[in-house]
């Protein structure tokens, strides 16, 4: 029997298969893929991720869901965003292996993802909600993993009454003097919510992994280097602050461009300052780009620490030894106590050639808090579902219980980790640490 999609504001632009497709769009110029309901051979999730009815093997089937996703398929974020989707995807099949989610009709409906590119810039993430909003008829989003994209699409769905369920964006609210604007905690969304850490706390895991080093290791004198973005520079300030604060000296704050190809500069002003601790916001391809030049000019720092570009499997693949000893932020790990992270973890690395993930518990957490809030709401109306997720509480998601605010916003704190002979570590917070941080070797002597 045919099954309708649950979608509105138009027709969907494409014929659901029973296999993932890749579309050319002609509506944005953008590319989408969409993930067809299936019911894979899998090992689903807890009950947290969809039903928890124990009818639901004889429920009737009802009309899909189709649920929009923008993601980096394309651009300087394609790595992250990579993991982002195979966790989003992950999620579903497990959903739909249940049977789906069960709405008030009675019937169990699968979830299909339709993934829109960003393209891993704000103003094509704008785009791509449009485009799967206006064009697809879209009125449930899952997000990308960066910040401004995630505003800059954010503003759509506000214009047209769309959830978008936002992760891995920055919460900050806006600073009482109205000098910071915030981030989308900033924003007074009443169609997003969001589930991630503030750009104020995140450089706190910095500090942390360097408190885990051995003290007469610790670096003296640090340098900060960020992505001349909001993004970037919120990131920058706070964590410049938060190092100073804790009696570091930082003699050294730059900012660059993204797609930066030629570090050498600031490599040469870090040496002239004699940095020996460096904590940078980057993108996985500039990331690459900096070590690379870091090694090329023989310097090696005690102290090297990234957010968001250090963390990709294939950063390390990418580098290879290389890739040693550097420090990264992370969102999730499969050594912690929460429903599934170990599965999940191995399932990945499954696919992975063994590789370890840590952010996909977040973007699967995100596909379970919308299939729970789908059930909660008894319908698929984008407003009926917003509604469940502000102030709401979602026990038992690999993220463990996440409670979200009145406003929408849900804190998750973060993880320090180091890639140690090509595995991840993490090294803080103490009660969840594997190891121990190690002093970055020089390049000459590994």
């Amino acid at each position: 029997m045919k099954h309708k999609r649950i979608v509105a504001l138009g027709a969907v632009c494409a014929v659901l298969l029973l296999a993932a497709i890749v579309v050319l769009s002609s509506c944005g110029g953008g590319t989408t893929t969409t993930t067809a309901a299936s019911t894979p051979a899998t090992t689903a999730a807890p009950a947290a991720g969809g039903s928890t009815d124990t009818t639901a093997a004889v429920a009737a089937a009802g009309d899909d869901i189709v649920v929009g996703a923008i993601n980096s398929l394309t651009g300087g974020n394609v790595l992250t965003g990579a993991e982002e989707k195979w966790a989003q995807e992950k999620a579903v099949a497990d959903i739909n292996a249940k049977g789906g989610v069960k709405l008030n009709d009675g019937k169990m409906h699968k979830l299909v993802l339709k993934f829109a590119d960003d393209k891993s810039q704000p103003t094509e993430g704008a785009a791509a909600m449009e485009k799967l909003i206006k064009t697809d008829g879209i009125k449930l989003v899952l997000s990308s993993n960066i910040t401004p994209i995630n505003q800059a699409a954010a503003q759509v769905a506000e214009k047209y009454g769309v959830y978008f369920d936002i992760c891995s964006s920055w919460i900050d609210d806006a600073s009482p003097d109205g000098k910071f604007p915030g981030f989308i905690g900033g924003m007074n969304l009443k169609w997003s919510t969001d589930m991630f850490e503030s750009a104020g706390e995140s450089g706190k895991v910095a500090v942390g992994a360097v408190k885990a080093m051995d003290p007469a290791d610790q670096p003296k004198n640090f340098a900060v280097m960020t992505e001349n973005t909001p993004d970037g520079v919120g990131f920058g300030d706070a964590t410049k602050a938060g190092l100073e604060a804790q009696g570091w000296k930082v003699v050294s704050y730059e900012k660059f461009v993204e797609g930066n190809k030629d570090f050498s500069s600031i490599i040469l002003k870090f040496k002239q300052a004699n940095v020996d601790g460096v904590v940078t916001l980057i993108s996985p391809a500039d990331g690459i780009t900096f070590v690379k030049q870091m090694k090329e000019q023989g310097w090696s720092p005690k102290y090297l620490f990234g957010y968001k570009g250090f963390w990709p499997v294939d950063f390390y693949k990418a580098l290879g030894t290389n890739a040693e000893y550097i420090g990264h932020d992370g969102f999730w790990s499969e050594t912690l106590p929460y429903p599934y992270a170990k599965e999940l973890g191995a399932a990945f690395s499954a696919e992975h050639g063994g590789a370890t993930s840590n952010s996909i518990g977040l973007y699967y957490a995100a596909v379970q808090i919308l299939a729970q809030a789908l059930e909660k709401a008894g319908t698929a109306e984008p407003g009926a579902v917003r509604d469940q997720v502000f102030g709401g509480t979602f026990p038992g998601t690999t993220m463990g219980d996440i409670t979200y605010t009145p406003k929408g916003i849900a804190h998750i704190p973060f993880l320090a980790f180091q890639w140690q002979q090509g595995k991840r570590v993490v090294v803080y917070p103490t009660e969840f640490a594997t190891g121990k941080m190690l002093t970055f070797a020089p390049w000459d002597k590994r």
